[in-house]
């Protein structure tokens, strides 16, 4: 029997642990690859939910576009500010609107509330907007107009009746 050299055996078993340690065993791959797939699955939920996030904010923001043209159109007077309930917008069908006209506590002052709601039924819950602003009555400008016409007229008669011209 010949006995082994000492240096020998521990370098044989050094070598041993280094194949065995060489590579993945399967369940480290399995793992690797379950958490891997987990990650996408959380990613590509948290992308179609921005997606969906950015489509209903580019729809508020159309829905606050149309609610501020329709209050520019009222205090310009194109239209009366006049209570209506669910009119289509004229330049987006996909949008109606309705306008809630209130008095404050000032006889001077209307409060006029124009409200866009969406009209296709692509969503479970249709997305509205609501837009609130305080406005001087127009009745009331209508008055004032005519007051500042009676004395302007009143004051040219009377400065037409000083010169003495018949």
């Amino acid at each position: 029997m010949s006995l082994a050299n000492p240096a020998t055996v521990v370098h044989r078993s050094l070598a041993w642990r280094r194949r065995r340690n060489a590579g993945l065993s399967l369940l480290e791959v399995i793992l690797a690859i379950a958490i891997l797939g987990g990650c996408i699955a959380v990613i590509g939920e948290l992308v179609r939910l921005g997606a969906r996030q950015a489509e209903e904010a580019r729809e508020l923001t159309t829905a606050q576009l149309l609610c501020e043209s329709k209050l520019e159109e009222i205090a310009a007077g194109v239209y009366a500010p006049e209570s209506v309930g669910n009119v289509p917008f004229e330049t987006d069908p996909r949008w109606s609107y309705s306008i809630e006209v209130g008095s404050l506590d000032t006889q001077d002052l209307i409060q006029v509330t124009v409200s866009a709601q969406q009209v296709d039924g692509s969503r479970m819950v249709p997305l509205s907007f609501s837009l609130t602003r305080w406005m001087l009555d127009p009745n009331l400008e209508a008055e004032l107009a005519a007051l500042g016409t009676m004395d302007a007229s009143g004051t040219e008669s009377d400065s037409e009746g000083s010169t003495g011209e018949p």
